[in-house]
């Protein structure tokens, strides 16, 4: 099995060794143990909030609509990453402890098939909505009289849905390619190995490698570095064109600098994964190199919520304005002492909120945009 095969692997067999015994524990813990689910509990915090938001009725663009399903995403890849990288790591703090024997010997092994069926799975479709969103913000920007054909929300769920689509179909063989089965000379113990499919030069060459590396990286990364380019050459242009922009343009400017952030990102953090792909550097180098991409890589389903708070201005006007009604819920009910003083519960309350200022009482969305 390739060595780009072993994103979430630590005790998967390669030849007649484990990486376990190529000196390689000190730095997986380090960077899997403590960095890893430091990165991941601020990352899934943040994704809550950022799930609070952008699910609110009043953010209904289009483009809501891919960062609602890049949010769900990043959220399953940072807890598959602690699952199946941070549990194993931390195991290696006492390895002859009965408990985390028992984990990285039983439990482990079989976990490993499924977590990294569904983390393949959401990078694949994180990786591409991420495209399809750069693409509906440089139609919306660069090409604003056609977006009222295309950029819409029958569009944007059925774009969402063919890549889930594709992506489930796509990572089928990962259930495949590998088996589970009982340690030599050791009671109680399973192995992860390749099975006959996983063996094959199709699989190991074809599939876990150069289809992984193209799909995955090469082809997602040139069309973001492109999109972004000319995106950003666009606002630029329209920042000198008008000294006095309207709303909906400082709405849709600012939706769009949110978004070249979210790609800049990517791209960084991103990058050093296609550079783990690279089996010709090597067995050992590529281990090492795991560690820093895989970090980086839960580091970007990590960060978006900073980039929604520092720039985006409607996510930041609506997170304050949740908060700040329910902060008031709670002391209204702290005074009172009842949920009937107020007509209903505070869950209620809260669904039926309306928030709005001035800069978003016209609706995001490119068909809005267009009919104006």
């Amino acid at each position: 099995m390739p060595v780009a095969e072993l994103n979430l692997a630590v005790n998967i067999s390669v030849g007649d060794g484990y990486l376990q015994d190529k000196g390689q524990k000190q730095l997986m813990f380090i960077f899997w143990g403590i960095i890893m689910p430091i990165i991941g509990v601020i990352g899934f915090i943040g994704n809550i909030l950022n799930i609070i938001v952008l699910f609110r009725m009043e953010m209904k663009s289009t483009t809501i609509y891919f960062l609602r399903t890049l949010v769900v995403t990043d959220t399953g890849i940072i807890i598959g990453c602690i699952m199946g990288l941070s549990s194993v790591s931390i195991t290696q703090l006492y390895p002859e402890n009965p408990g985390m024997v028992h984990f990285t010997d039983v439990i482990y092994p079989h976990i490993y098939t499924p977590v990294n069926y569904i983390v393949m799975t959401l990078q694949f479709i994180n990786v591409w909505v991420t495209v399809a969103v750069a693409i509906e913000r440089y139609i919306s920007i660069c090409h604003p009289f056609t977006t009222v054909h295309i950029c819409n929300k029958r569009n944007a769920f059925i774009l969402i849905g063919s890549i889930i689509f594709i992506a489930v179909g796509y990572n089928i063989p990962r259930w495949f390619a590998i088996t589970v089965t009982a340690c030599d000379n050791k009671t109680n113990c399973f192995s992860i190995v390749s099975t006959d499919l996983g063996k094959t030069e199709g699989y190991e060459q074809y599939y876990a490698v150069y289809a992984y590396m193209v799909i995955i990286y090469i082809i997602p990364l040139v069309l973001l570095g492109i999109l972004n380019t000319l995106l950003i050459k666009e606002l630029m242009r329209m920042r000198r064109r008008r000294s006095v922009p309207t709303p909906n343009e400082n709405s849709e400017t600012n939706m769009s600098i949110v978004l070249v952030l979210i790609v800049v990102v990517f791209i960084l953090c991103q990058t050093p994964g296609l550079v783990a792909q690279f089996w010709f550097l090597g067995e050992d180098v590529l281990t090492k190199w795991l560690c820093v991409s895989n970090t980086l890589f839960a580091l970007n389903a990590s960060v978006n919520f900073l980039i929604y708070t520092a720039v985006g201005r409607k996510f930041r006007h609506v997170l304050f304005k949740t908060f700040k009604h329910v902060c008031s819920q709670r002391r209204s009910l702290n005074q009172n002492g009842s949920y009937s003083h107020n007509g209903g519960t505070e869950m209620t309350k809260l669904t039926n909120m309306q928030v709005y200022d001035s800069e978003d009482m016209t609706d995001e969305t490119c068909t809005l945009k267009c009919k104006r």
